[in-house]
């Protein structure tokens, strides 16, 4: 289980966010607290009468998410129980809140906006909120006997980074090689690596991703390392077709450097 908490400025755009689960249309609402309205403005109107008795806050608002452990489904009660643990938790469960559930991800998570605001015009303390969150995720997962965020660090270490450093140096010997996109595609494929380019809408190349045959996973070019995408592909002058504006200048920016290099050395 893993949770995050930050102090915001209150808006309607947080709150018809957490009210929306994208694709699936209106989100699912997990609980309330000493808020009547449906309307994301009318619902920011009724927190900011708590919020004029404290005008100094800037950030009066504690945006949370909360990604239950996905070993298991959870109940919508138990998903109000482990949110109002959280706000227990935090000095929020008296105070105005509302709370959603999203699953348009595939992962089903839980967002609450709290107002930091309370009937007396206190501010709940903001410091280390992030890490009170977290440890109350921690707790949740132990007492109910699941895997928490340490946990899943440990098996990732022991299952994902070997599969990672194998793809790392597929590329590493690959990009040294190729001359083009395509020749680096298939000598990735040749070490178990299928690469799979992401297109824009225009049709134009802004990155990839790596999908490793054996264990079925898939990276962005980005997990696997800094040096293991586009910009590295370019600095090793490996030719990209229909590449994305950003690349574009990117590529113009290496090959000035490269001219300037093969100058400096016929001038000596």
């Amino acid at each position: 289980m893993v949770s995050k908490a930050k102090s915001i400025r209150g808006s309607v755009k947080a709150i018809r966010y957490i009210q929306s689960d994208k694709s699936l249309g209106d989100a699912m609402e997990l609980d309330r607290n000493g808020i009547i309205s449906n309307d994301p403005k009318e619902i920011l109107d009724e927190l900011r009468l708590m919020q004029e008795a404290n005008e100094k806050c800037q950030k009066n608002t504690i945006s949370i998410v909360i990604s239950p452990s996905s070993e298991r489904e959870f109940s919508r009660a138990e998903l109000r129980e482990i949110t109002r643990t959280h706000l227990k938790g935090l000095g929020l469960d008296q105070n105005q809140y509302l709370a959603t559930v999203h699953r348009s991800t595939g992962h089903t998570h839980i967002h609450v906006i709290a107002n930091r605001i309370d009937e007396h015009g206190k501010a709940v303390s903001d410091s280390f909120i992030s890490k009170k969150s977290q440890d109350i995720s921690e707790k949740i997962a132990k007492e109910k006997g699941l895997l928490t965020a340490k946990d899943w660090k440990k098996i990732n270490d022991v299952t994902i980074s070997p599969v990672k450093q194998e793809i790392k140096q597929a590329h590493d010997l690959s990009k040294l090689k190729a001359q083009d996109f395509s020749q680096y595609s298939e000598l990735m494929k040749s070490r178990g690596v299928d690469v799979i380019p992401t297109i824009n809408k225009q049709g134009e190349m802004q990155g990839f991703k790596f999908h490793h045959e054996q264990s079925g996973m898939t990276f962005k070019a980005s997990d696997i390392g800094k040096n293991a995408g586009v910009k590295d592909l370019l600095q090793n002058r490996v030719k990209i077709p229909n590449l994305s504006t950003p690349y574009l200048e990117v590529q113009q920016e290496i090959q000035k450097e490269i001219k300037q290099s093969i100058n400096k050395g016929f001038s000596r």
